[in-house]
Formats: structure tokens, sequence, C-alpha cells
């Protein structure tokens, strides 16, 4: 594999810690350490935010991502909320407030249809938000989520949900529909598990630990 050296940068003033692109690659979506959302153009690194200052977060950035065909994105923070952002004029279309009983809600991810929302945070809860009516259609309970932003992530047929167990090193997986858990896979990791990531088209998964480790699994028959 031949890597290119970087021709462009980006230097912002506090820690970075979320990027999405959109699906063209010609705008990228910036999450910090820091209350105010940044959209740039990756030609000419261009910076936009949104124009109503009140309809930011007032903590942090967590987690920011996309939805399918990018006219939608979403964000959660430190500040317990879950906001949803028009994907052409940034604006703010509708907001989550103690979305996790207060707690900071750390990861964010879209269903493929733009319908759902699935979110995780430090109370040790992941939810299904229904976008439209903001309402909780499911609730998965399980896993110790507390100390570190490890998230939640549907898997390739969005038919299950996984999620780390940063307290026992294990990956927890429930029924998408009927938040009905399975058993949790005991991954051999011996520190926090910081994120899965699953495959999109096929049913497995890599899990990354600060044990210095990601393992790379292969599920059937769940």
């Amino acid at each position: 594999a031949v890597v290119s050296t970087q021709s462009t940068g980006l230097e912002e003033g506090a820690a970075i810690r979320s990027i999405a692109f959109h699906s063209t690659g010609d705008y990228m979506l910036m999450g910090m350490d820091h209350p105010i959302i940044r959209l740039y153009d990756y030609e000419t690194l261009k910076c936009f935010v949104s124009s109503n200052n009140h309809a930011q977060h007032t903590l942090p950035v967590s987690a920011i991502c996309w939805n399918t065909d990018c006219t939608m994105y979403a964000s959660c923070s430190m500040d317990g909320s879950i906001k949803l952002w028009d994907g052409v004029s940034s604006r703010c279309i509708k907001t989550f407030s103690e979305a996790h009983s207060g707690a900071e809600v750390t990861s964010i991810q879209f269903s493929r249809n733009g319908k759902y929302v699935l979110s995780s945070g430090k109370d040790s809860v992941v939810k299904l938000w229904e976008v439209t009516s903001g309402n909780v259609l499911n609730e998965y309970v399980g896993v110790t989520q507390q100390s570190h932003r490890t998230g939640a992530m549907f898997n390739h047929t969005e038919d299950l949900i996984i999620a780390p167990d940063e307290k026992g090193m294990a990956v927890g997986c429930w029924d998408a529909r009927t938040a009905e858990p399975h058993p949790q896979l005991v991954t051999g990791h011996n520190n926090v598990i910081r994120t899965v990531q699953h495959s999109p088209t096929m049913p497995a998964f890599m899990s990354c630990s600060d044990d210095f480790r990601a393992r790379f699994w292969y599920y059937r028959g769940i």
C-alpha cells in the first residue's frame, strides 16, 4: 500500500473528538472539546457553523454522524443532549434533552432508513429513538458504560445491537426489536474495550481495547 503525504491540514483550538464525512466527500463535520459543531468544505477548508448560537450544545460534543443521504446529521454531547440538524442549512431541528438521564451521551448512529437513532450514554443504557416523534422505542441494558466513551452500534442487518461492557471486558448483544439480551461475548481483552466497529456487509466486528489489541470476530447463529 502506498500512503501519500499530507497536503493540507486543520488546526483547531480544542481537542477533536469526532469527524464524519459527507457522502459526496466534499464536506466534513467536526465535533470537538467545544460546544459548537464545525462543518468544513474539504477543498477550501472554509468553516461553517449554525447561525443560531442558542441552538448549540452547552458542553463539548462527544460524537457526530450523518444519516445515509446526508439530509440530516446528529450530535451528542457531555451536556446530556442529542441534537438533530438539517444537513443543508445546519439548523437545529430537534433536541432530546437529558437523553440519558442527564449523563453524557457518548455515541450516536442513524439507522439506514434514517427513521431511528441509536445512542449510548454514561448511564450504562443504550437507547433506540424515533426521529420524527423523539420517543424512545427500546432500551438495552446489561453493560456498564460509566467511565469511557465506549459507544454502541447496529450490526450489518440492523437486527442486533452491540456495545462493549467496560466492567467485564465483554461485548453485550441484544435483539434490536425486542431488546432481549443475547449472551455476552467474552472477548479475552484484559483492559477496557474502547470501541466496537461492525462490518456493514457481514456478521463480523472488531473490538479495540486499552490492552493494545484489536480483535476480529465472526459470529453465526445468534
